[in-house]
């Protein structure tokens, strides 16, 4: 009983990257091979393939993670280069006043877009879609005069004319999702960090520790939530078990 519950942990755990019907392949051979070369070669061999399925996954999120952090921080560059009139509320732009939520929308959109590029390969439609998207919402985040106006207005035409499209629905769906998901993950972060008031040395440093825990975790539920939208819709059901986690 103990070996049959282990072995079955272990294909779950391969169904979560490899899909169901490859994962009971793949623990067929190994338990079959097992059988006359020893539990030794099993663990090493089932490790190389939990390698072999995950490489590309942990890829994807360092790639994401620091093409996140380098998108802000050029945002932070131009903003501090940029005539501060345009981030007050008498500014001429209509836009200012959504300017938390575009960052939300802008951090999720950065983060997808390197993770689904390392992932599926440029060519794939929704990382051209989510580049698209990215790139207008940074341009309207911007609060460049005008030109932000022209983006907003463009970018919400294309989500809306790519929801229409037979070939660029699905992918539509797939980051609107994963958009929605972002921006959830990460208000409710926000509002966590705002609902604590540590008190001492050691209580700033455990709540600084804290708040990068928690907003990694934002972006985990991210990188989840796109992986397994692209499996069911895009990919098909014979990947449909393939996850970030």
């Amino acid at each position: 009983m103990p070996n049959r519950m282990k072995t079955s942990s272990a294909e779950s755990l391969l169904a979560a990257f490899a899909g169901r019907d490859r994962a009971g392949a793949m623990m067929g051979d190994l338990t079959e091979m097992a059988a006359t070369r020893g539990r030794l070669w099993f663990f090493a061999a089932y490790a190389r393939t939990l390698v072999s399925l995950t490489w590309r996954i942990v890829l994807a999120l360092f790639v994401a993670d620091v093409g996140r952090e380098l998108m802000f921080n050029l945002a932070n560059l131009y903003f501090h280069v940029t005539p501060p009139t345009w981030r007050t509320s008498n500014a001429p732009h209509v836009l200012n006043s959504v300017g938390p939520l575009l960052a939300c929308i802008m951090s999720t959109l950065w983060f997808a877009l390197p993770f689904a590029a390392v992932r599926y390969g440029v060519r794939d439609r929704f990382v051209r879609l989510t580049f698209a998207i990215a790139l207008g919402t940074t341009v309207t985040f911007l609060f460049i005069p005008w030109a932000s106006l022209l983006c907003a207005a463009a970018t919400v035409a294309l989500a809306a004319v790519a929801l229409f499209s037979t070939n660029w629905r699905k992918p539509m769906e797939v980051l609107a999702w994963t958009g929605a998901a972002g921006v959830l993950a990460i208000g409710a972060e926000n509002a966590a960090r705002l609902s604590f008031h540590p008190q001492g040395r050691i209580g700033h440093l455990l709540v600084n520790e804290w708040r990068m825990f928690a907003f990694q975790a934002t972006l985990l539920i991210v990188a989840i939530v796109c992986s397994r939208l692209h499996g069911w819709l895009l990919d098909g059901p014979n990947t449909s078990g393939t996850a970030a986690s």
